[in-house]
């Protein structure tokens, strides 16, 4: 596949199939062919303006490109065009969803082979504004016979989220450090979770006035 709007239009597609199966609606602009997004994704009543690209390099581009008769032009997003970038990696088959202040940011999906910090595909997988930049380390990777051990990975292997009622009923029950210690993840990505599933949590202090 070659010609850039079949790459865009499968990315669109992919992007919109994905965001169904995770029961988002999506609703396309109609009297404007201008917006600078593609579309909106609504759940729980919240709405996320997506821009859907293909990424074949894995690369988060920060502008839009076209060409006229006047040759070729480019013009770089602004932070208020859009919220999450909708990007489909044709290496791997997947949709990540990193906000706009990725754009110009490398999303790998294979392992790398020198001690460069880098973002990693599995973060991303949800709409996300914040993401750790992982290492070599944390691959089993040897930098020395630049060899990778896949069975060594330490912090990125997959977490299965609960459900939203159970999310739901965790964070009345304990407080979201415990229940990511409980879990093997952080805090901040069960924060992430209930952020996706528009869960309310317990007020500040809730729980220190509870173990009063």
């Amino acid at each position: 596949m070659h010609h850039t709007k079949d790459k865009g239009d499968l990315a669109a597609a992919k992007v919109i199939a994905d965001l169904v199966e995770k029961e988002y609606s999506i609703f396309v602009p109609v009297v404007t062919e201008h917006a600078p997004f593609d579309f909106i994704a609504y759940k729980d009543g919240k709405c996320y303006r997506i821009q859907a690209k293909y990424s074949a390099n894995n690369f988060v581009s920060n502008k839009s490109t076209w060409a006229d008769k006047n040759g070729n032009h480019y013009k770089k997003y602004n932070p208020e065009d859009f919220d999450f970038y909708g990007i489909y990696l044709p290496t791997i088959g997947k949709v990540v969803y990193p906000s706009i202040k990725f754009g110009g940011c490398c999303i790998r999906t294979t392992p790398p082979k020198s001690a460069s910090p880098f973002y990693w595909w599995e973060d991303f997988t949800e709409f996300t504004e914040e993401a750790p930049k992982r290492t070599y380390k944390e691959f089993g990777v040897d930098l020395t016979t630049r060899k990778v051990n896949l069975e060594a990975r330490v912090l990125t292997r997959k977490v299965v989220r609960p459900s939203k009622e159970e999310l739901e009923k965790l964070v009345w029950e304990k407080p979201t450090a415990q229940i990511g210690k409980d879990l093997g993840v952080s805090d901040k990505a069960v924060e992430k979770w209930c952020k996706a599933y528009g869960i309310d949590k317990p007020p500040r202090g809730y729980w220190a006035k509870s173990n009063s």
